[in-house]
C-alpha cells in the first residue's frame, strides 16, 4: 500500500462525540455527474447536491469551492418504481424520492490517501501536518463493483485549502516518508462553518 497508488476517497474514522452520522440530502434527477461513496460534494441553491466541484462535473476546478460534506451513498424509486439502494449516484439516473447521504459534520475525521510530493523514501510528511490541500478530482471517478471513490489529497496548498491535515500513518504499514500514505484531515471550507488558516 504505501509505495503503490490505491486511494479510496475521505472515508469517515473519528469524531469527537463518539457518533458518525450521515444526513439525509437530494440529488436532482437526471444529474449528469457520478458521485461514488467517499467523494466530496456541494450543496447548491436548488437545493440538491452535486459533486463538489466549480460546475458539479469531473472536469471543474476544485480551488476556492465549499464543500457540504463527503458523500455517503444513496436511495431512490427508478424510473419503473422499483427500490433502488446504491453506494453510488450513476450520471443521468432518473428517480423520484432521492435520498443522497452525506457526512457534512465540518469536525468529522476522514482517512484519505495523500501522494508524497517529496523524494519517496526521504522526505517526510510531518511537516504536511496543519496544512492544507484540495482533492483531487479523479476521472471516472471510483468502482462500479464496490461504489468507492478514487480520489484523494493534492500537494499543499498556501491559502484556503478545502482540507486541513491533521495526522497521517495510523495504518501500522504506513512510514512517514513512502510514496503515499495513509492521513487523516478535516473538512476545511466547510459551507456551513468559516474556514481557518495553515498551522504550517
Amino acid at each position: 500500500m504505501s509505495s503503490t497508488s490505491a486511494p479510496y476517497g475521505f472515508r469517515p474514522s473519528f469524531h469527537n462525540s463518539g457518533q458518525m452520522r450521515p444526513k439525509a440530502y437530494t440529488i436532482a434527477s437526471t444529474y449528469a455527474a457520478s458521485i461514488y461513496s467517499g467523494d466530496p460534494v456541494k450543496l447548491v441553491t436548488a437545493g440538491t447536491i452535486q459533486l463538489g466541484t466549480s460546475d458539479g462535473t469531473r472536469s471543474g476546478t476544485t480551488d476556492g469551492i465549499s464543500l457540504l460534506g463527503i458523500f455517503a451513498g444513496v436511495e431512490y424509486l427508478d424510473s419503473t418504481g422499483k427500490p433502488t439502494i446504491a453506494p453510488f449516484w450513476t450520471g443521468g439516473t432518473t428517480g423520484t424520492q432521492i435520498v443522497a447521504w452525506v457526512y457534512d459534520d465540518p469536525e468529522t475525521i476522514y482517512d484519505v490517501q495523500f501522494a508524497n510530493p517529496g523524494t519517496a523514501g526521504t522526505d517526510s510528511v510531518q511537516t504536511a501536518v496543519g496544512a492544507e490541500c484540495d482533492w483531487r478530482v479523479a476521472s471516472p471517478g471510483g468502482s462500479t463493483s464496490t461504489g468507492i471513490s478514487s480520489t484523494y489529497l493534492t500537494a499543499e496548498v498556501a491559502t484556503s485549502g478545502q482540507f486541513q491535515i491533521t495526522g497521517y500513518a495510523y495504518l501500522i504499514t504506513d512510514s512517514a516518508t513512502d510514496a503515499y500514505v495513509n492521513m487523516t484531515v478535516r473538512l476545511n471550507e466547510s459551507q456551513y462553518k468559516a474556514p481557518v488558516n495553515s498551522v504550517s
